[in-house]
């Protein structure tokens, strides 16, 4: 038996998926949700604060519910848990994340604005030339998240960006343990120049084969 307050959140889901509200737009009031669903306003703010954790609605006092698009936070909590639960491997993040890259970086070719590619650029430099690891993981980190921002593709940019936090949680200074081998430095670093290249140039394949070469790298960490 549907209990109350999944009839708020279906309803609402319902109403979004058939177009009737979109981002920003603002839900009737609890007392005319309870009416039309025939709950009570216990039910109803029940079902919103369901919605609200899913990233779905904006609740702010004294103004009303709004619909959002907050889902960032939701689904590192959801990947973190399937971490923690399902055992899922330090590979197996590696591997999503290089699929999302992958789809991302054939995107980007095609819709990189200029500013983005400038500021590739400005983070190869600093990434050049940073004297800390630190600020180092920072430029290159930033980099690989232009690149995925590029492709102007929200879905492969909200999943990247948690499984980012997921990764910089578990899998921690993995930048720093693979550099502990000298000669991986500056094959990692010309590898971070090439992908920059290709979107550059709209050269697809350059930049395949760039990040082919980076997950390598990460792979050998992972399984030495």
């Amino acid at each position: 038996m549907e209990k109350s307050y999944e009839k708020v959140v279906d309803f609402v889901q319902k109403q979004i998926l058939d177009g009737v509200y979109g981002t920003g737009d603002k839900l009737p009031s609890e007392r005319e949700m309870a009416l039309q669903l025939n709950v009570s306003r216990t039910s109803v703010r029940e079902g919103i604060r369901i919605l609200e954790q899913m990233g779905a609605l904006s609740c702010q006092q004294g103004s009303g519910n709004y619909i959002t698009g907050n889902f960032e936070n939701t689904l590192i909590r959801v990947m973190t848990l399937m971490f923690a639960v399902e055992g899922t491997s330090y590979r197996e993040i590696s591997e999503f994340r290089f699929a999302l890259e992958y789809q991302a970086l054939s995107l980007s070719v095609h819709h990189a604005t200029e500013e983005q590619i400038e500021e590739m650029e400005y983070h190869m430099s600093m990434l050049e030339t940073a004297q800390e690891e630190n600020v180092r993981s920072k430029h290159d980190k930033r980099i690989h998240y232009l690149v995925v921002e590029a492709s102007h593709n929200n879905y492969l940019i909200v999943n990247f960006l948690a499984l980012t936090q997921v990764m910089d949680r578990y899998v921690k200074d993995m930048r720093v343990r693979i550099l502990k081998d000298e000669k991986n430095r500056e094959g990692l670093m010309q590898t971070h120049r090439d992908l920059i290249k290709a979107v550059k140039d709209k050269n697809v394949q350059l930049g395949q084969e760039a990040l082919n070469r980076h997950f390598v790298y990460i792979y050998n960490y992972l399984d030495s």
